[in-house]
């Protein structure tokens, strides 16, 4: 048997165990608190965004349609429709309530869906003429909300097209559709100008527009109703 022998740890490398452990104690909850400090500045600069060309969703493949309206052409023929992210972005949390069913005729420029928020509403009118193969069967369970997450979930029919190529003529893809939808944002901020100068005596309220004259997202969400019906006559016919 062994005989017992007793070592001092301040003779040995235990201090330097000590020292490391003790920093370790220091480091731990010093790295906790600039990690959720970080979080937190991560999440305030989310909560500052601006209304801009970079914040829409324009995946590749879709066909924009100056009503902010979008077409996808699937193989089977068939094309999906949709509302863009420029009318998400600017009108906040809508319902869309479709009008028509399936086996439906529509035209183009013909009412499909109403988009409503608070007692307010828009119409949304088809890209495109043809008949109508399916409903967004999602939409109906949610009630007429749209997901948010995908653009091209958020479709609310799929239409046999009657003349594709001579209706989808003037439609807008890629790169030429983020330039269209920059100069819409453009185009917003002088129309919000005017209108709330004709509502509120010049004064520009902070919940639309942000510092430099930048607009937040969803800057239509707490205006009235005569202002969305404004909107829709220059941006939606």
């Amino acid at each position: 048997m062994e005989a017992y022998t007793y070592s001092n740890i301040f003779e040995t490398k235990g201090i330097e165990y000590i020292i490391v452990i003790t920093f370790l104690l220091v480091l731990i909850p010093f790295w906790l608190f600039v990690s959720k400090k970080h979080k937190t500045v991560q999440f305030i600069r989310q909560g500052i965004r601006v209304l801009t060309a970079n914040l829409l969703r324009i995946p590749e493949g879709l066909f924009f349609s100056r009503n902010h309206t979008w077409l996808y052409l699937e193989k089977s023929g068939q094309a999906k429709v949709g509302i863009d992210d420029f009318l998400q972005n600017v009108l906040g949390e809508i319902s869309v309530l479709p009008v028509k069913t399936t086996g439906d005729t529509v035209k183009k420029g013909e009412l499909l869906a109403f988009v409503e928020q608070g007692g307010k509403q828009l119409h949304i009118k088809s890209p495109l003429s043809g008949q109508v193969a399916s409903i967004n069967t999602m939409l109906i369970e949610n009630n007429g909300e749209l997901s948010g997450d995908d653009v091209e979930d958020d479709w609310l029919y799929s239409i046999v097209p009657r003349n594709w190529q001579a209706e989808t003529a003037g439609f807008l893809l890629g790169a030429e559709a983020k330039g269209w939808f920059s100069d819409e944002i453009t185009r917003l901020k002088d129309f919000l100008g005017r209108s709330l100068a004709t509502s509120s005596g010049g004064a520009q309220p902070a919940v639309v527009f942000q510092e430099g004259g930048e607009l937040q997202p969803n800057p239509l969400a707490d205006l009235d109703a005569s202002v969305w019906d404004e909107f829709e006559k220059e941006f939606l016919n």
